[in-house]
């Protein structure tokens, strides 16, 4: 069962675009002439590919489901991958529903948590790193706006190797997880 009636239909495109686009006289042999050239390959390369997948997606369903389902989740991850606002949205709620229970009676994990971030922010420490699905939250040695030499030499900074060791939080699809671990039972007294 054909869904779209593909055969023969890019050749017909191809040749009314040719009968429309005819170039005067003056520009034959010159830049744009080459321009035009380029440009029209490489349409015809892309709309080869792009029936090609079609073609393919009707051989193979499932393999072009499982395409079009990964696709998707990671353009959603990227739509709802948060960003510095969201942190400090989630971060003052957190902090918000902490302040509400009697110092007596807070987590001891959830509040050193929360003041670990706190004191990061005070000395702007506190970095954030978008991979696009996904962000990551970390501290690093040195204010941003630190002008010294420790602060400015590239031997003193943070390493690729010990980076997972600064690392304090991830953020994904709009949440920063281990804040929501952390302040999950905030309360001393949770059921």
């Amino acid at each position: 069962m054909r869904l779209i009636p593909f055969v023969g239909l890019r050749q017909r495109m191809a040749e009314r675009m040719a009968e429309r686009l005819k170039l005067p006289e003056k520009f034959k042999g010159t830049f744009v002439e080459k321009w035009v050239t380029y440009w029209q390959g490489l349409v015809r390369d892309y709309s080869e590919v792009a029936m090609g997948v079609v073609r393919e997606s009707y051989t193979r369903p499932k393999k072009a489901l499982a395409y079009g389902s990964t696709m998707l989740f990671l353009y959603k991850a990227a739509e709802k991958n948060p960003g510095e606002e969201c942190f400090m949205t989630l971060f003052r709620r957190e902090t918000n529903r902490m302040i509400t229970v009697a110092q007596d009676q807070q987590n001891p994990v959830s509040t050193e948590y929360l003041l670990t971030l706190e004191r990061a922010i005070n000395q702007k420490k506190l970095r954030l790193l978008s991979l696009g699905i996904c962000t990551i939250l970390w501290v690093d040695m040195y204010d941003e706006d630190d002008c010294t030499y420790p602060a400015t030499c590239e031997y003193t900074t943070v390493g690729l190797l010990n980076f997972h060791e600064r690392v304090i939080d991830v953020g994904f699809w709009n949440q920063f997880w281990r804040l929501n671990w952390k302040m999950r039972n905030y309360d001393v007294n949770y059921l």
